[in-house]
């Protein structure tokens, strides 16, 4: 499990600077930048080795975010844009290529279920004429992708035979569709209190482990992530929670509400995000010792049904990133 530090996001602000014509001297001028600092608070999330082998969550910190979004490559300078989980992921499943073979034998950079029929497969594996050669080139590779090239292109065959499910196990969306929602972070914090958040227990299986909270009101903060949508735009989001990883007929709820936003962390790692969906549980009748599972419940106005996140098709994995034990 990775503990983050506490650090800033620097966010720099161009000023306009004239320029005087047929001067003969230049005019000395300030540094027109100026540093905005944003306090991130110290959320645990996943490290690269506690994701489930083979998952597109990590295929993203194992391969596409440390081989292929350097500078100048596919960090959002051209696509597939490989920065973030949510971008990796839409700019591949079911998207359009920009090159192709001299055949035009490829549609979309990753059709699911079909690796043979998506392009970047073909490129990880092949030389494609008329483009910039086998990805990912030897320039932006290191150590770790020599030593497990075969295996990286093995897992990502896989994941794409699979369905190209995202990282909640949910199948991949059909090209003419709206994606459904997901949610890429969570911190808990007590009531009324954005300063410290509960920290986690470490699993001897997984890793990471539940959030450690009191027997008490606690805020539970979520980031969710919409397509078609900016995180404020969601018709409604609802919380359960619930002593069973999977039955949530009886279990507590609360409502997600618009607040002030916070800066956390999400589930990718060092990559903060304004938080503003929170929602308050009364855990003050909850027995000491027990776990609670949480679930989400988000509605874009776009599915039939509101998207569950984790759901039960997703790995165990997430169901105690989404958990709470009460310690006190």
């Amino acid at each position: 499990m990775r503990i983050s530090n506490r650090f800033y996001v620097l966010m720099s602000i161009a000023a306009i600077m004239s320029v005087l014509l047929f001067a003969c001297k230049k005019d000395e001028v300030s540094n027109p930048y100026e540093t905005i600092q944003i306090d991130v608070v110290d959320n645990d999330n996943p490290d690269a080795d506690d994701l489930p082998e083979g998952s597109f969550a990590w295929l993203h910190a194992k391969v596409f975010r440390p081989t292929c979004a350097n500078s100048g490559c596919h960090d959002g300078t051209f696509e597939p844009e490989f920065r973030s989980i949510n971008s990796a992921y839409n700019s591949l499943v079911n998207h359009p290529n920009i090159s192709n073979t001299p055949d035009n034998a490829y549609s979309v950079r990753v059709m699911p279920g079909h690796s043979d029929q998506s392009f970047i497969y073909k490129r990880m594996t092949s030389f494609v004429p008329n483009t910039s050669g086998v990805m990912p080139p030897s320039y932006s590779t290191g150590e770790d992708w020599e030593a497990n090239e075969d295996f990286y292109i093995e897992k990502v065959r896989q994941w794409i035979d699979d369905g190209a499910r995202d990282i909640y196990g949910q199948p991949a969306p059909s090209s003419d569709a709206d994606a459904p929602p997901l949610v890429y972070g969570l911190v808990v914090f007590p009531h009324n209190n954005t300063t410290t958040p509960y920290t986690r227990e470490t699993d001897p299986q997984y890793g990471i482990g539940a959030i450690e909270v009191p027997s008490d009101l606690v805020d539970v903060w979520i980031y969710p992530y919409d397509d078609q949508a900016s995180p404020d735009q969601f018709e409604s989001i609802s919380l359960l929670a619930s002593p069973s990883a999977t039955d949530f007929v009886n279990s507590l709820s609360s409502t997600f509400s618009l607040n002030t936003a916070i800066y956390a962390n999400l589930f990718e790692g060092e990559s903060a995000a304004p938080f503003v969906y929170k929602a308050t549980l009364d855990l003050s009748s909850v027995e000491v010792g027990s776990y609670y599972y949480l679930r989400n419940y988000l509605d874009d106005g776009a599915q039939n049904t509101l998207t569950e996140i984790p759901n039960n098709a997703s790995s165990p994995f997430w169901f105690l990133v989404f958990s709470l034990k009460i310690v006190s």
